[in-house]
């Protein structure tokens, strides 16, 4: 013998080879696939030879497993474990994890669901993105949105917020800008400096009368310290303690 080791037409060593078959299935070690790449095991369907399970072992998919199921897939597991128990679990060390439903929902049902976007040396990493080509609806008995740094909510048209019993707002500072201000020309009651009042005019400061009684610098300090006592009695009728630093 010449000692040359012997191979398919594809090139690869098919000395070990071996198949076993019958009208139903097939197992494979060692097998060559119609894309001239060798496979450690192969399972396969005879019936539906898309229906198989390929551990390959050259080329694109050398140590890649590859399962074919045309009709779908069940997986149940936990049966005898307790509530705690890690009982399925994916890990994925390096690269993306990726989920595509093509044609069909996505659906996670569970008694808690966690998600948490921690990984990463960098602030860059680390988020959370949610993409709908029509709405997304959030909906609970509770609903809490916190951010430590900053909270950005931006709407192209109409933002609406609605509280049917109580809008409850508390500011350290509070800037509020309307269209007219920012764009077009102020209304007749839209002041400067304080909102005007929508039932009529505001009436000119009188000369030299700063400080005096009627004056406007008056009315505007004693309308302030009884919106402030209102305040107060309001928070003090819930239950809510002053915020410190509100004046």
């Amino acid at each position: 013998m010449s000692g040359k080791k012997q191979g398919s037409f594809t090139g690869f060593n098919t000395l070990f080879g071996w198949a076993k078959y019958n009208s139903d299935g097939t197992i494979s070690f060692g097998g060559i696939d119609k894309r001239k790449e060798k496979h450690a095991v192969m399972l396969l369907n005879n019936y539906d030879p898309a229906h198989r399970i390929v551990m390959g072992s050259s080329g694109a998919n050398k140590s890649r497993t590859y399962l074919g199921a045309p009709k779908g897939i069940t997986m149940k597991c936990g049966n005898k474990n307790s509530r705690d128990d890690g009982t399925f679990m994916i890990q994925v060390e390096n690269g993306n994890m990726v989920i595509d439903v093509q044609n069909g929902d996505f659906g996670v049902k569970a008694r808690n669901i966690n998600m948490r976007a921690e990984y990463g040396p960098t602030n860059k990493e680390g988020n959370v993105t949610l993409y709908a080509n029509q709405k997304v609806r959030v909906e609970g008995t509770i609903v809490e949105v916190f951010g430590k740094q900053k909270v950005d909510i931006t709407c192209n048209k109409l933002l609406k917020v609605m509280g049917d019993t109580e809008i409850q707002m508390i500011s350290g500072i509070c800037n509020m800008t309307s269209y007219s201000s920012r764009r077009g020309k102020k209304g007749d009651m839209q002041s400067d400096i304080i909102p005007g009042d929508m039932k009529k005019k505001e009436q000119p400061p009188v000369v030299g009368g700063s400080g005096s009684a009627g004056s406007p610098t008056t009315d505007f300090a004693a309308a302030a310290d009884a919106t402030t006592a209102q305040i107060s009695q309001q928070l003090a009728d819930r239950g809510v303690s002053r915020p410190e630093g509100f004046n």
